[in-house]
């Protein structure tokens, strides 16, 4: 009955003479990036997993694994400087201008997180030659039911973790790829026995036991937040503002608890779990570089034999690249992060705005430490801006004194809009006589109307600075 079978296939292969020759080439697909190790590597440094069964290295992932540089232990990949475009951040509490910790973090976590478009309908959005700016508000939360982050050593309690509670940091979807990918491996593994393709049913074993290596290397350490606990003076909403440049079209204000938006934004994230000690990381980069070997020489035998053995092993790396380009994809990864090793939720919303002036009033609205907290009343002082409230506008627009004019009429506007009673006109007939001419007071308006709309859409919390 066995020999009957494997004679079956192979005269498949018989019958049609382009098989042995398709089974040739498709092995040495392995040793073409189409694996994208890159973002492979930083979700799984950054959640702490992938399935171990994921893991066909292709040669310029396996310079980068094997890469004996300490820094790829305590950062996620693609976070260094140089791995990825570079984000920069203006803080709107005290004005600092600073280049973002984990800008490939922050990427993935808001590609988990669709936006919500609120429509600008101004006026101003009807006018010719618009340099039109694009802006994403994230209202960063903690969860109310957070998981609490995996310990910070190794004690019994990482171990309970690991043990009992491992399961409840994935998403539902990840458990039954990883699951699946079990299942079919085993089916796989078990037909090669059968049909004597001894060449795929190496292959097959050495990829998982590739996967548990790397999972010693980089696995072991999910990323937490530098800070979490937040004291007393401490608990206050801060505007972060985010961009890939200064003359950027497109910007991202962060919007949440100063505690968990300086530790996500402007601190790097630190790993949480097992430390690898130095000298067994030589031991298995060693053990590593000869399972990649072993990998290459599998696919090419396989090529070099033209039967069964290439169509197993090309069946698994395609296997392995669809599931994680469709299934268990890199922003996914970050949504179980922030799910549940921090316990953070994103809810982003987009607008668009007609000008770059209009960008920077609907900011200066939205942010909270745009004014003072007067002592007396315990309420903002609508009367004069906090010290240094403006200042992350400096990179963008340099002081003057036609900005000075333009910040003077951006504060009686925001104080007649929220002062203003139901039936009063905004701006008011003296506000229009002093500041109507100024080419930028129609962006003043937009900026406080919109601003407004995203107050109410996106239910910011406007607690007052301390």
């Amino acid at each position: 009955m066995l020999d009957a079978a494997v004679a079956a296939f192979q005269r498949i292969l018989d019958r049609n003479p382009w098989t042995p020759e398709l089974a040739g080439i498709l092995p040495l697909s392995a040793l073409i990036d189409f694996i994208e190790i890159p973002p492979k590597l930083h979700a799984f440094q950054l959640v702490g997993a992938a399935p171990l069964w994921s893991w066909p290295i292709t040669p310029a992932g396996s310079r980068l694994l094997l890469s004996d540089d300490e820094a790829l232990q305590q950062r996620c990949f693609l976070d260094r400087h140089g791995n990825s475009i570079t984000l920069h951040g203006l803080d709107g509490l005290y004005g600092a201008a600073y280049v973002v910790a984990n800008p490939e973090t922050l990427r993935l976590c808001l590609s988990a997180s669709p936006p919500r478009t609120i429509a600008n309908l101004h006026a101003n959005m009807q006018g010719d030659n618009l340099r039109v700016q694009r802006l994403d508000v994230v209202h960063v939360s903690r969860l109310p039911l957070a998981r609490p982050a995996p310990p910070s050593s190794s004690s019994s309690s990482w171990l309970r973790f690991v043990l009992l509670e491992h399961w409840r940091v994935y998403s539902a979807r990840y458990l039954a790829t990883a699951a699946l990918g079990w299942v079919v491996l085993l089916a796989m593994i078990v037909m090669s026995a059968i049909l004597r393709t001894y060449i795929a049913l190496a292959f097959l074993v050495t990829v998982p036991a590739t996967g548990a290596v790397l999972f010693a290397l980089y696995g072991s350490s999910p990323r937490r937040l530098l800070v979490t606990k937040s004291t007393t003076v401490e608990r206050y909403n801060r505007l972060i503002l985010v961009a890939e440049h200064m003359n950027s079209t497109h910007w991202t204000a962060f919007y949440g608890e100063s505690t968990i938006l300086n530790s996500l934004i402007n601190r790097p994230l630190e790993p949480a779990g097992l430390v690898i000690a130095p000298a067994a990381r030589p031991v298995l980069r060693a053990c590593l570089r000869v399972l990649i070997l072993g990998q290459w020489a599998m696919a090419l035998a396989a090529a070099a034999t033209k039967n069964w053995n290439s169509y197993f092993i090309c069946f698994w790396i395609a296997f392995c690249i669809f599931l994680h380009a469709y299934v268990i994809t890199t922003h996914r990864s970050a949504e179980d992060w922030m799910r549940s090793c921090v316990g953070l939720r994103m809810q982003r919303y987009r607008t668009h705005l007609s000008s770059r002036r209009t960008l920077l009033n609907t900011i200066m609205a939205l942010n909270p430490a745009t004014f003072p907290l007067d002592l007396k009343t315990g309420q903002n002082d609508l009367f004069c801006f906090r010290k240094e409230a403006l200042k992350w506008i400096n990179p963008i627009l340099e002081p003057g004194a036609g900005r000075t004019r333009w910040e003077e009429a951006s504060l009686k506007a925001m104080r007649e809009e929220r002062e203003q009673s139901p039936k009063s006109p905004f701006p008011s007939d003296h506000w229009r006589r002093e500041y109507g001419k100024d080419y930028w007071n129609p962006f003043i308006l937009e900026g406080i109307e919109i601003a407004a709309r995203i107050r109410l859409e996106a239910k910011l919390p406007d607690e007052i600075i301390h």
